[in-house]
């Protein structure tokens, strides 16, 4: 009886060791900065510059910095689906929300303003865009990869 309370008690810490190990580990940071005109005149088209294009799967926290000095912007993360280009209405300037596969959002961040968004992502590739109306059309998408 002592052997099988002894394996049980070892399964189970070397259980709770792992998964205190894959909790503990930290989130990758994604730092991203919107930007327009009013960042610098010599931006033609509103734009999402990011610090990596390609990261790990696993926790990445997304820290996005608005650096436009007039407008509102936000950041949308959706699956890329390969299409090209997104699903858009041309009636109200911005891409169709329920038609793609959004993961979460920084939404609605003021002039000089910052926002963090944490999530679990997996092998593929992925769109970070800005849905204010007319944004999206104007450049504010960007590409990321996210790799085994």
């Amino acid at each position: 009886m002592t052997a099988r309370l002894f394996e049980s008690t070892l399964y189970a810490v070397l259980l709770c060791a792992s998964c205190a190990a894959s909790a503990a580990s930290p989130a990758q940071s994604l730092r991203i900065k919107l930007q327009d005109s009013s960042t610098d005149p010599a931006i033609a088209h509103m734009r999402i510059v990011i610090d990596h294009d390609a990261l790990k799967s696993g926790r990445v926290t997304f820290e996005a910095q608005n650096q436009s000095k007039t407008l509102v912007h936000e950041v949308l993360i959706a699956r890329d689906v390969g299409a090209g280009k997104l699903p858009f209405n041309a009636k109200t300037d911005r891409v169709i929300e329920s038609r793609v596969h959004r993961l979460g959002e920084i939404s609605d961040l003021a002039p000089g303003k910052t926002g963090k968004l944490t999530l679990n992502l997996k092998p593929g590739s992925y769109l970070l865009f800005c849905n204010l109306p007319g944004h999206y059309k104007d450049g504010m998408v960007t590409k990321l990869t996210i790799a085994p």
